[in-house]
């Protein structure tokens, strides 16, 4: 066959490493007393585990003895008794084989896809493991108990809360597919981690995301009153640098955060305002936004613009004098305006060319991150009238260095 095409260059490697990580559920001298443990107190008792994860303090503690007193009837199990208790700990009220990952500062994402396959994505890259569940009622009864634990309803196919108490270091933003809407009828979690201390701008410098000129640029916009639309692929790091941005917002003015996920927050602005969605009770960003019309808002913020609510960063932020920061995906720092209006579009007729034109109302800068690293610096200095479109002007562009 002769094809007519240019060959592009390409990686050749294709195989997937492995993201080695330690588990203690797997270590020889103690599995078999731990197996015995779970079978006897935990899976011989569905009705008490099940009380215990949505119980209280004392229903914990019962739950501990009740182990606590199993463990000394193990001869073999008397010199690992604490262990075997922490173990006991993280498969019934913790994340049981995934709780090396969620404590692991490298990993930022955890994906199972089948009690034997666990995915992570670490410092920037995506990796297998060799962390599994025993078997596939192992996965499933754990993954009953993180959705008690968390008092979420098992009745929706698409899951989606925030566990803001499982672990000590980090938030923990999870999606399920129940196994009633996936191709293999299999339960498919994804836990993103999200840093309960706020990263700071050093830590962001030695993570190669930014430099020093590039911080000082960006607190100058941001005091000087510019808004900014961050745009990227998922885990490139929009979130975090948005978060950091929130405390530069001078702390004599109000904010209002709307988001679906509780990924965005501030110690020390006094005047922010934090909401998120509740999906099961219909409100949506678009009424929070909506509501922030009839207060007095001076930034309004939006953790990730999929959708209608785009709408309101043109008719209630950019029209009332307010300014806007938010997330999106996009291929680009420019493609992110066309994004942003598309999505304003679901919900409303104006033409494209009149959204993009409000974007010139107020300074504007555009930022495009992609594997933790910014690739570009965008400002929106206006709208040409006769060409019907927006001046651009590039500030930074990582290729063209």
């Amino acid at each position: 066959m002769k094809l007519n095409y240019k060959r592009e260059k390409v990686n050749e490697e294709v195989v997937s490493q492995t993201y080695e990580s330690y588990d203690f559920f797997r270590n020889d001298n103690v599995k078999s007393s731990f197996l015995k443990l779970k079978l006897n107190v935990c899976d011989l008792n569905p009705a008490l585990i099940a009380k215990c994860v949505i119980g209280t303090e004392q229903d914990f503690i019962g739950l501990m003895n009740r182990a606590r007193d199993y463990t000394k009837t193990l001869k073999k199990a008397r010199s690992n008794e604490n262990e075997l208790l922490e173990m006991f700990r993280e498969c019934v009220f913790g994340y049981y084989v995934l709780s090396p990952l969620v404590k692991d500062k490298k990993v930022s994402d955890i994906k199972v896809l089948g009690y034997n396959k666990v995915v992570v994505k670490a410092e920037g890259k995506r990796f297998e493991t060799n962390v599994s569940f025993l078997d596939e009622a192992d996965y499933e009864a754990w993954l009953k108990r993180l959705l008690r634990r968390n008092r979420v309803s098992m009745d929706n196919a698409l899951i989606h809360f925030t566990d803001r108490v499982g672990d000590n270091d980090c938030y923990l933003r999870i999606d399920v597919e129940m196994d009633n809407v996936t191709s293999t009828e299999i339960a498919n979690v994804h836990i993103r981690k999200m840093p309960k201390k706020k990263l700071t701008w050093d830590y962001l410098k030695e993570n190669k995301m930014i430099d020093d000129e590039g911080i000082s640029y960006i607190q100058n916009r941001v005091r000087a009153g510019y808004g900014f639309l961050i745009s990227g692929r998922g885990g490139s790091g929009k979130s975090t640098l948005l978060n950091q941005m929130l405390d530069e917002i001078p702390f004599n003015e109000s904010v209002l955060v709307s988001q679906e996920s509780d990924e965005l927050y501030s110690d020390i602005h006094p005047q922010i305002q934090f909401e998120h969605t509740l999906e099961d009770k219909g409100i949506e960003l678009e009424d929070e936004l909506r509501l922030g019309l009839l207060q007095d808002i001076d930034n309004f913020v939006i953790g990730e613009i999929k959708g209608g609510e785009a709408l309101y960063v043109f008719t209630t932020a950019l029209s009332t004098g307010a300014r806007f920061f938010g997330t999106i995906h996009s291929n680009d720092a420019r493609s992110s305006v066309t994004r942003l209006a598309q999505c304003a579009k679901y919900i409303s007729d104006y033409p494209m060319a009149t959204l993009e034109e409000m974007l010139g109302f107020i300074p504007f800068v555009l930022i495009h991150l992609s594997s933790f690293s910014i690739d570009e610096i965008v400002e929106i200095k206006g709208f040409d009238e006769r060409k019907k479109c927006l001046i651009y002007h590039q500030v930074y562009r990582k290729d063209e260095l």
